[in-house]
């Protein structure tokens, strides 16, 4: 099975991240884009791919230990770019802006467990981030900076942060379709 961790979004964040792709929809008209489906908007903490039922039991476990040493948190979406640059656009985003530190660490402890379990190491760095859209052949630079330039700048929500999730990915035609595996309630207490 196909899986990954993920933060999973409030309904009204989704939504208006939805409507930022909208926007960037009708920008973008005629472009070969395969846009994320707003029930499966998400920000993902690691990919682990092809898993078997072995793979399976050491990500729960990985999750579990994760989850016992972080406390929840808060984030606020807002902007939007491209990946990597807009010369060569592969991926649209929405951003996640400040207090970003509690997610990079949770990110990061994640990677530290799933390698202790003898995953492979992830082969990039994390970025925080929530993919709209892969892009199949990129448009001209100009033509996405233009796109980026027109979108609105307010907040698009913030998302409380109770929990991670591992998902099972399955690619259909019609797109992937998630679901969860298991849910991870992060535990350890605040720190004030």
């Amino acid at each position: 099975m196909r899986l990954f961790f993920a933060v999973l979004l409030e309904d009204h964040t989704k939504h208006r991240v939805s409507l930022l792709q909208e926007s960037m929809k009708r920008a973008l008209a005629g472009q070969r884009i395969a846009w994320v489906k707003e029930q499966n908007l998400h920000l993902t903490l690691r990919f682990l791919g092809e898993q078997d039922e072995k793979g399976l039991q050491r990500a729960i476990e990985a999750g579990e230990t994760v989850a016992r040493l972080h406390a929840p948190f808060r984030f606020v979406v807002r902007g939007a770019g491209v990946f990597p640059d807009t010369r060569r656009a592969r991926v649209l985003w929405a951003g996640v802006e400040e207090p970003v530190e509690p997610l990079v660490q949770l990110a990061r402890d994640l990677e530290r467990e799933l390698r202790r379990l003898g995953f492979p190491p992830e082969d990039k760095p994390f970025r925080s981030h929530i993919t709209l859209a892969r892009v199949k052949e990129p448009p001209p630079a100009s033509v996405i900076e233009r796109v980026l330039a027109s979108l609105p700048t307010e907040p698009l929500g913030a998302v409380e942060v109770h929990s991670f999730v591992l998902m099972q990915s399955v690619l259909r035609p019609e797109g992937s379709e998630y679901t969860p595996v298991k849910e991870f309630p992060l535990s350890h207490p605040p720190r004030f």
